[in-house]
């Protein structure tokens, strides 16, 4: 008989006070007002034998730079720190808590640098008291360690239970339009309105996978919602905000009390919050921003109210798997760990493609001086084609990126995580061929050694546009498929 699991929560607020690089747009971002607060949840499970500790972060990525900070500052002897999974919720107006400088990628890759001068770009209006750089990696790191040290504290004899239930989140945000010579092509954010528009390039997956934890006197104590959704209703701007999130969680404790709630996020790489077929008919002008992100955008749109709506829809899944769960609590589930190392082949450009960016680089550089400097616009289109030349350079020295995967059977129920925005179809690969119940795919969680950025299917990369172009993926199809299957196994086996 498997022993007693022990389970410890905690939450703390990990918003910044003072002004900060925003991150998840091409254009530049800093802070303006907090709109509500950024959290950061954990939730320990062990049984004596296994552990496992997951951290859920609202922010768009978790780097490993942090994690290795946050590893070296922890000092539990009896916690696994190659254990511990980290995942984001994919907001867009929070921070990376890194060290940022001004016309940088969240990668690190320099506009200045990429077209020689750092002149030619205009001057950002920096506020004096902005957080960056090793301050704002300090108090990311203090409060994320102090969080962890206090749910491994908070271990007590408990209980799980699962459900599974639906909610209505997540809209495929790659539109298929027909070309003039009848070729198609695919483009991220674009609008539907247009007449040449024929279709969605996949499907969405709206389920919401539970797991529902107790006290011995079997009292709710928290539960992990994933849904296959970034939370980005509000990605254009510059306040901050953990987005839907933060509806959701009210919510939720509006119907089951003050309980921890910690989200995650299903595979959703081609997946946004907002219904593009609708919002398309009235807000033509905006999609043209949107889909170039060039700059902020003010849609037609109320993005309070579809964040609360979306909350409720969730927590309206939450409530319906309690009263299913409250009646299958397991005190001494299965627990079975696996952790997968996998070597994928990067993604490779041609030395073709290599030359033809820098030409293009060299073309757009050359329509600006220092008295005509570049504007936010203008640098987005450096993106492509220095994507391509940093890949060229990487391939160069290591063509491949291995990535680690943390796989944990709980009972019926499995977690498998991916440090990627993988796209919905892999997902549902995943949860339909493996002998798991109930699959929680977990994305965006414990970066690998550098963003692994989106994961296309092969339909993908036929359609082109961003989220399928060499600048923001590490990987291709093929390294999605070897990526599933090697899940899949690993699932299986921790069930035979």
């Amino acid at each position: 008989m498997p022993n007693r699991i022990n389970i410890g929560w905690a939450q703390t607020d990990i918003t910044p006070e003072r002004p900060f690089y925003v991150t998840g747009q091409l254009y530049s971002r800093i802070s303006t007002y907090i709109h509500d607060p950024l959290t950061a949840t954990c939730l320990v499970l062990e049984n004596g034998d296994e552990q496992m500790t997951f951290v859920s972060l609202d922010m768009p990525s978790v780097s490993h730079v942090l994690v290795q900070r946050i590893q070296e500052s922890l000092d539990i002897p009896e916690l696994n720190l190659s254990q511990i999974n980290f995942n984001a919720t994919h907001t867009h107006n929070s921070t990376s808590f890194g060290a940022r400088k001004p016309h940088t990628t969240s990668t690190g890759l320099s506009w200045g640098d990429l077209i020689g001068d750092p002149e030619l770009l205009e001057t950002l209006d920096i506020p004096e008291n902005l957080i960056d750089g090793e301050e704002l990696i300090e108090l990311f790191v203090d409060r994320v360690s102090a969080l962890i040290t206090d749910a491994w504290m908070q271990r007590a004899p408990g209980g799980i239970s699962a459900a599974q239930d639906y909610a209505v989140v997540a809209f495929n945000r790659r539109p298929v339009f027909r070309l003039p010579d009848g070729s198609t092509e695919a483009r991220m954010y674009g609008n539907c309105s247009e007449d040449q528009f024929i279709g969605l390039e996949g499907y969405s997956d709206h389920t919401v996978d539970l797991l529902y934890t107790w006290d011995e006197q079997n009292n709710l104590t928290g539960v992990v919602v994933d849904v296959p959704c970034p939370s980005q209703v509000c990605e254009l701007h510059r306040f901050i905000s953990a987005d839907y999130w933060g509806y959701a969680r009210s919510h939720i404790r509006d119907a089951l009390g003050n309980v921890y709630v910690l989200p995650m996020c299903g595979a959703a790489g081609d997946q946004n919050p907002l219904d593009l077929i609708h919002l398309s008919k009235t807000n033509v002008e905006p999609f043209k921003i949107w889909n170039a992100q060039q700059q902020e955008a003010h849609r037609n749109f109320d993005m309070f109210a579809a964040c609360d709506a979306i909350g409720l829809r969730i927590a309206d899944a939450v409530r319906r798997g309690y009263t299913i769960a409250q009646n299958t609590v397991e005190t001494r589930p299965v627990f079975r760990y696996r952790q997968l190392q996998i070597d994928l082949n990067i993604r490779q450009v041609t030395e073709q493609d290599y030359q033809d960016a820098l030409r293009e680089i060299e073309s757009i550089s050359q329509e600006f001086s220092r008295e005509h400097r570049m504007k936010e616009a203008d640098i987005t289109r450096l993106f492509l084609p220095g994507g391509v030349i940093a890949r060229w350079e990487r391939q160069q020295n290591n063509p491949v990126y291995t990535v680690t995967c943390h796989i944990l059977r709980l009972g019926s129920v499995v977690f498998a995580s991916n440090p990627f925005e993988l796209f919905t179809e892999y997902g549902l690969r995943i949860r339909a061929r493996c002998r798991a119940r109930q699959a929680f795919i977990v994305q965006l969680s414990s970066n690998s050694g550098g963003p692994g950025g989106y994961l296309p299917t092969h339909a993908a990369i036929a359609g082109g546009s961003y989220s399928s172009k060499p600048a923001s993926t590490t990987v291709g199809p093929e390294a999605g498929d070897q990526l599933t299957d090697q899940t899949i196994q690993a699932i299986n086996e921790l069930f035979s």
